[in-house]
Order: structure tokens, then C-alpha cells, then sequence
């Protein structure tokens, strides 16, 4: 008869428990650490410590969920909770969070769309836009729902369209005919 490996978890109840915890940090992790990039504005270390700290709440209470299919929207609520107040204090230049979330394929127009919104405006449209979450989950996420989810998901996507084309520079560089002839009968007419 061999002896019990140190390395092995003891038989019980406390080994099924401890792999349930790891499947859900495992389940949750990686998406959950990309959303805390997006809502904090590529900041790493934050972004990181937040995802960590709701890893570890929810781990803690992954047996009581009374609704496992809704665990991907407590732990975002979690992430934006905390976060708000916490980004002023960042140390990274915004060239530092760009490149960060360069990583994850947020490109300078991206980045830029994203720099327009506030917290819960970029988590919104991060749960809504980029994970495709149902609006139920994005609810939870935000703390609204109804018609004031749906104008804040509006508004966000009009803030980030208007910003990302400031980005783009889409202003012709030269009039065309049109334009210039509308500028001539506005500036006679002004005159």
C-alpha cells in the first residue's frame, strides 16, 4: 500500500470544491481579464487586480450562484464596481495603456472611441458590442436596464463614432466643387 502523495489533494468534500473553484477561475479568467482591460483604458495593473479580486469573490461563492449562466455578468458588475475612482490615479502614460491593449487588437481608433466614454459607458458597450452579452447581463453589469440601458448603449455608440472619426480624420483634406461652392454662397451670403 502506497502513501498518500503530498502533491494530491485529500479525499472529501474540500477536493470537489477546490476543482470547481479552479474550472471557474479557469471558465472566467482570460474574458473577464480582456473586459477589465477595456473598462479601465488598457491600465494593467489594475486591470489585473480587479479581474483577480472578482476571480476570488466569485470562486469563493461559485457554489451558491443560483444562476451559474449569469456568473460572466457578476463578476463584470464586480469589475465595474470597483473601478470607478481608482483611474485617475493610473501611472501609465496613454501611449502605455494604447500598447496594452494593442495586445488584444484595440487599434488607435478603437482606443480612441473607448477614450470618449466613461466607465459605465465603456462596459456597456464592452459587454454589449465586443462579448455580444444578452442585455440582461449587460443590465446587471451597468446597474440599469429598460429604455435607460438601451440610451446609454445608444449614446456610448454615438460618443465612440464621433470620436473614432475625429481619430480617422475623415475631413476631406481639399474641398471638393460642392463643398466649395456651398462655402462661396455662405460666406456671400454672410457678407
Amino acid at each position: 500500500m502506497q502513501a498518500d502523495s503530498p502533491n494530491r489533494p485529500a479525499p472529501g468534500p474540500a477536493a470537489p470544491a477546490d476543482l470547481r473553484r479552479a474550472a471557474f477561475r479557469d471558465l472566467h479568467g482570460s474574458r473577464l481579464h480582456g473586459f477589465a482591460l477595456l473598462v479601465t483604458l488598457g491600465n494593467q495593473a489594475l486591470a489585473a487586480r480587479l479581474a483577480s479580486e472578482a476571480i476570488a469573490a466569485g470562486s469563493a461563492d461559485s457554489d451558491e450562484l443560483s444562476h451559474p449562466e449569469r456568473a460572466a455578468a457578476w463578476l463584470r458588475r464586480h469589475v465595474v464596481r470597483a473601478v470607478r475612482g481608482q483611474l485617475r490615479d493610473s501611472p501609465d502614460t496613454a501611449s502605455r495603456r494604447r500598447a496594452v491593449l494593442e495586445e488584444i487588437d484595440v487599434d488607435a481608433v478603437a482606443f480612441a472611441a473607448l477614450a470618449a466614454l466613461d466607465v459605465r459607458e465603456r462596459a456597456a458597450v464592452a459587454a454589449h458590442t465586443v462579448e455580444r452579452l444578452d442585455l440582461r447581463d449587460v443590465a446587471t453589469i451597468v446597474g440599469i436596464d429598460g429604455a435607460r440601458l438601451e440610451r446609454v448603449i445608444r449614446r456610448a455608440h454615438a460618443k465612440a463614432i464621433r470620436s473614432a472619426g475625429r481619430a480617422l480624420d475623415l475631413r476631406p483634406h481639399e474641398d471638393g466643387p460642392i463643398t466649395t461652392r456651398i462655402r462661396e454662397s455662405a460666406e456671400r451670403t454672410m457678407s
